[in-house]
């Protein structure tokens, strides 16, 4: 069992190929560098997929599991000038989709 209680779930169209790619690597330059601050502000994990069943669809998922609420809103604070920085630095669009959730069970099959 994890000790989620609360999952983050974000869908990233975009418009181009190269977006998407751009997107892709400088997201995961920002986790890297932010490591150590994310996880003390109660990140357990984060994910981040590209879609690839639906053709013509230029797609990222990211995922992330927090501890509790109170964790997730100390945390949307520094995601919110990590984005800031990320959009200024990029300049391009793409349409996201934001779903939040409470862990109602959790089943890890490894």
């Amino acid at each position: 069992m994890s000790d989620s209680k609360l999952i983050s779930y974000i869908a990233s169209d975009f418009q181009i190929k190269s977006d998407m790619k751009v997107d892709e690597i400088e997201f995961e330059k920002i986790i890297n560098i932010n490591f150590e601050k994310f996880k003390k502000e109660g990140v357990l994990r984060q994910t981040v997929t590209k879609i690839w069943n639906n053709e013509g669809t230029l797609r990222l998922d990211h995922l992330c599991k927090y501890k509790d609420e109170e964790k997730f809103l100390e945390f949307q604070k520094i995601f919110k000038e990590e984005e800031l920085e990320f959009k200024n630095k990029t300049g391009f669009f793409c349409k996201v989709f934001s779903n939040r959730g409470i862990v109602l069970y959790n089943i890890n099959y490894s």
